[in-house]
């Protein structure tokens, strides 16, 4: 088999895999007990240290989950649903902000930190090439 077919095949593949994770997006979580996994991983345990309701063995993430599986089961949205939880606990409460004014700089900052690590590497990688340059 030449390369060509190989790449033919492995493009393929590729695109196949990727439709199938396309597929799987879109149809998303169907059973409740993947939406309140789901949405569960998304607030945050008001008595542990940063970590998800559906991780915390604590008696408020085990009743903040009983509330969830109810608010599931009742056919509220995942939108009622947060605002029920950030009504109750804060904006604080849910792990991912969301992507609003207040909320820029924590969207903003680790893009910016990734520029910059850019910049330096780049401006490192410059300066031997003028030093060689003035020494010459």
């Amino acid at each position: 088999m030449n390369v060509r077919a190989r790449q033919i095949i492995g493009w393929v593949v590729t695109a196949a895999l990727a439709g199938i994770v396309v597929v799987g997006m879109i149809m998303g979580d169907t059973r409740p007990e993947d939406r309140v996994a789901s949405i569960g991983a998304a607030i945050k345990c008001p008595v542990c240290q940063g970590e998800a309701i559906v991780d915390s063995p604590s008696e408020t993430a085990v009743a903040m989950l009983e509330i969830l599986e109810e608010k599931v089961a009742a056919g509220e949205t995942d939108q009622q649903i947060y605002t029920y939880f950030r009504g109750r606990f804060g904006d604080g409460i849910i792990l991912d902000p969301p992507f609003e004014p207040q909320t820029l700089l924590l969207w903003l900052l680790p893009l910016a930190a990734v520029a910059g690590g850019i910049w330096m590497i780049l401006s490192r990688r410059r300066r031997p090439d003028l030093v060689s340059g003035e020494a010459a």
